[in-house]
């Protein structure tokens, strides 16, 4: 069984899932409705071999609304997906989750930090094992524990681009590998420059209820989190704010 097993037989219940208005339902019954003409399709071929009819492509265009956002202080930021890959006969997820921007120096001139905390996966919180990044145990908000995800999630913090990995401030340890080198279908020129983004690893296992990639958050902090160096940062950051000279503005 893989993730796209788990996909497929979901066609066993088609009767039902057919009649329902989800994304899951239209892909069914696109695919059904191509099945069917393609039957025809050959059956207009043997009957005029000159008259060809070619399958119409369907093209999804990209959500381009989604912005990475910047992060001052702490807060919980649920990410997007930016990249994902299948291995292992389709039995293993990678995905990339890309959190906040990486912000710029204070106004003295210290270079700012942002910490990965906590993380959560369909609203539990993770514990890792003692590498920093295999999960062990996972918790609900009463504190009860479970240990369905042990060893078969694992999540790699980055802070800035793919040659910077930093571990979660719970952690006494943590990756030291290059994003590049983990993620499955990545090369050096997958930099991610100046991005905040976490990798993560799912091993398929219907028994444990892991057949998706599931809802995840990050609990992140930033150490400018000073009312002047947040307006200095964003008035003179040329990606992400206004772009103004540090000369032209006046800071006492």
């Amino acid at each position: 069984m893989s993730f796209l097993d788990g996909l497929g037989s979901i066609v066993k219940g088609v009767g039902g899932f057919l009649s329902s208005n989800n994304m899951g339902s239209s892909l069914a019954k696109t695919a059904l409705i191509g099945f069917a003409l393609n039957k025809v399709n050959k059956s207009i071929q043997n009957a005029q071999d000159n008259n060809k009819i070619d399958p119409t492509p369907i093209t999804l265009n990209p959500d381009t609304t989604n912005d990475v956002p910047v992060l001052y202080g702490s807060g919980y930021v649920k990410g997007m997906i930016t990249d994902a890959h299948l291995t292992d006969n389709n039995k293993t997820m990678w995905f990339c989750i890309t959190l906040c921007e990486k912000t710029g120096p204070t106004i003295a001139g210290n270079a700012s930090v942002i910490n990965f905390n906590e993380v959560y996966f369909n609203g539990l919180r993770l514990d890792f094992k003692s590498d920093g990044y295999t999960i062990d145990k996972a918790f609900d908000e009463d504190g009860n524990s479970t240990d369905d995800f042990n060893g078969l999630v694992e999540v790699y913090p980055f802070m800035g681009n793919s040659n910077s990995p930093v571990g979660f401030t719970t952690e006494a340890t943590n990756n030291s590998s290059n994003a590049y080198n983990l993620f499955p279908s990545w090369g050096s020129d997958h930099d991610m420059s100046d991005l905040v983004f976490a990798l993560v690893k799912i091993d398929y296992n219907p028994e444990k209820n892991i057949n998706n990639l599931g809802n995840w958050e990050f609990k992140l902090s930033n150490t400018m989190n000073q009312p002047g160096d947040v307006l200095y940062d964003y008035m003179t950051n040329t990606r992400y704010g206004a772009g103004i000279d540090p000369t032209e503005i006046y800071s006492q």
